[in-house]
């Protein structure tokens, strides 16, 4: 297997598909913009798995023959699951007439502000870092408003609240429509 570097220019990624055979599996780790300069797949490639966080999610720019052999990470719930979990955060900004710019971002900025100020309620007076953190894993799986997320819940020494992640595969040629290929998978 070749490695091509970040950044790297259209021949160096043909250069780096060059060596595939039938069969193979590609594991491609590309961000958007060299996922817009790849070569035609090469020939007989079985399977091509793709970083969609690296890619642009179901924006990412890749070919019409590249669509049909690959399925991408998708680690947020399916956009039309999660559309009724975004629809508070999204009536909260329309009604504040704050401009939805980066929406993924503001949404999570939401959930967590929601989540502190909640948790800062049912604290009282006892304002201790260490209890705070205890109180936040407790209320945090029990939440409705999860925002991109069908699961979230933090165990003791954890930091992420979402491990999980579809596989996903673009529905059509052409557009942003995904479908799940498989369930929620957990490394």
């Amino acid at each position: 297997m070749r490695r091509s570097p970040t950044g790297a220019r259209e021949r160096d990624l043909a250069a780096s598909l060059r060596d595939t055979k039938p069969g193979d599996v590609l594991v491609l780790w590309l961000r958007t913009q060299d996922v817009a300069r790849l070569p035609a797949p090469p020939r007989g490639v079985a399977t091509v798995f793709l970083s969609g966080q690296m890619a642009g999610l179901e924006q990412a720019p890749l070919a019409p023959a590249w669509r049909q052999l690959t399925q991408m990470t998708y680690p947020y719930d399916l956009p039309e699951r999660r559309r009724v979990r975004l629809d508070f955060p999204l009536g909260w900004f329309r009604i504040r007439e704050i401009p939805v710019v980066a929406e993924q971002v503001q949404v999570d900025t939401y959930l967590v502000c929601g989540l502190v100020s909640d948790t800062l309620n049912h604290m009282v007076d006892t304002f201790v870092r260490d209890y705070l953190v205890e109180r936040m894993e407790g209320m945090l799986e029990h939440r409705v408003v999860t925002g991109y997320y069908p699961r979230l819940a933090l165990a003791p020494g954890q930091r992420f609240a979402s491990k999980g992640g579809f596989l996903v595969r673009f529905a059509a040629p052409e557009g942003t429509r995904i479908e799940a290929e498989s369930e929620w998978l957990v490394p």
